[in-house]
C-alpha cells in the first residue's frame, strides 16, 4: 500500500510540476501527442479545484495528464502536494482492501485455484491464439489484390 502511495505520487507531482515550471515547452509536447481538448479539461479542473485531484485519482488514463493540467491551472504548489498525498493514499488504500476482499471472495467461491492453474493458462493461450488467428484471417479477406 505504501509504495503504490509512493509511486502514485511521485508520478503526479513529477508531471504537475514539470506542466509548472515549463509550461509552454509542456504544452508544445502534449499537444503533438495527444488529440485532448486541454483548454476544456483545465476549465473543469479549476471549476472543482480541490475535489478535482480526487476525482482525477479514479479516471482510468487522465490520472497523469490531469496532475499535469493541475499544473498548468498553476494551482499552488503546497496545496497540490498536500491534497494529491492524501488523494494517493485513499486510492492506494481502497486498491489493496479492494483487491484483497475480492480475491478472498474469489477464493472462497473457486476454491483452491492453484489445481486449475495450468487448464486457465492452456486456455488463456488458445483463447489469445483464436483471437490472433480469426484477426490474421480477417486482414487477409479485406486485401485487395493488386493489379
Amino acid at each position: 500500500m505504501l509504495v503504490s502511495t509512493a509511486a502514485s505520487y511521485i508520478g503526479h507531482g513529477t508531471f504537475f510540476l514539470i506542466a509548472l515550471h515549463r509550461r509552454e515547452a509542456f504544452l508544445k509536447f502534449t499537444q503533438k501527442l495527444i488529440k485532448v481538448n486541454l483548454a476544456k479539461l483545465e476549465s473543469l479542473m479549476v471549476r472543482y479545484g480541490i475535489a478535482s485531484i480526487f476525482i482525477s485519482q479514479w479516471l482510468y488514463g487522465f490520472r497523469l495528464l490531469s496532475a499535469a493540467v493541475l499544473g498548468l491551472s498553476r494551482m499552488g504548489k503546497k496545496k497540490y502536494l498536500t491534497f494529491q498525498l492524501i488523494s494517493c493514499l485513499i486510492w492506494a488504500t481502497i486498491c489493496t482492501y479492494g483487491g484483497y476482499f475480492f480475491g478472498a471472495a474469489l477464493k472462497n467461491l473457486l476454491g483452491d485455484i492453484k489445481r486449475y492453474e495450468l487448464h486457465i493458462a492452456v486456455g488463456v493461450l488458445a483463447a489469445g491464439f483464436l483471437i490472433w488467428f480469426i484477426r490474421d484471417v480477417r486482414k487477409r479477406k479485406n486485401r485487395v489484390p493488386s493489379s
